[in-house]
């Protein structure tokens, strides 16, 4: 079975969305959303893709930046683009660098979703992501729902991925 195969499946069989609901990617540029977008766009969804720089790495994040923008151009389909000041949202909050960047992403996606229209936000999270969240909540001393590690649906944001690992992914990628 191939992965745009497996991608629908999963997608039935999680209850994630539908064909006909319309899906905000959220894109950073690597190899895990960029897959995404093409299996979204392969199977017609209607989708819009969400790309935040949150100006940690100079020029290369201006580079995700642009490459994010032309695979919109690509697929002809809506392009959101931000730029955060992450250190001093953290500064100011008392936050790791991870934390502010997750929190300034998660409250943006929802901003666009909510005024563009937008079904779902959908995030390239994978198997391996999974088992790392787990592990780490683990050893963080989780009570029973951090057990559960990442869900394929929490309120608003799918993880249509979670049924491939990383390297499954390098491989398609490869291919």
């Amino acid at each position: 079975m191939s992965i745009s195969e497996r991608f629908l499946r999963f997608i039935d069989e999680q209850n994630l969305c539908r064909r006909h609901e319309r899906i905000l990617l959220g894109v950073s540029g690597g190899k895990d959303s960029v897959l995404m977008v093409h299996l979204f766009a392969e199977a017609g969804f209607p989708i819009g893709i969400a790309h935040c720089n949150f100006r940690l790495r100079g020029a290369d994040a201006d580079a995700d930046e642009a490459f994010v923008s032309a695979l919109a151009d690509r697929f002809e389909v809506p392009f959101y683009g931000i730029s955060f000041d992450t250190q001093a949202h953290a500064r100011e909050h008392g936050i790791s660098i991870q934390m502010a960047a997750r929190e300034l992403r998660y409250d943006w996606f929802e901003t666009i979703r909510a005024s563009q229209g937008y079904d779902w936000i959908a995030v390239a999270h994978h198997r391996s992501d999974h088992v790392e969240t787990l592990l780490l909540n683990l050893v963080r001393g989780t009570g029973l729902p951090g057990l559960r590690g990442m869900q394929p649906r929490r309120g608003r944001i799918i993880r249509p991925l979670l049924f491939l690992d990383a390297e499954e992914i390098m491989a398609y990628v490869r291919e």
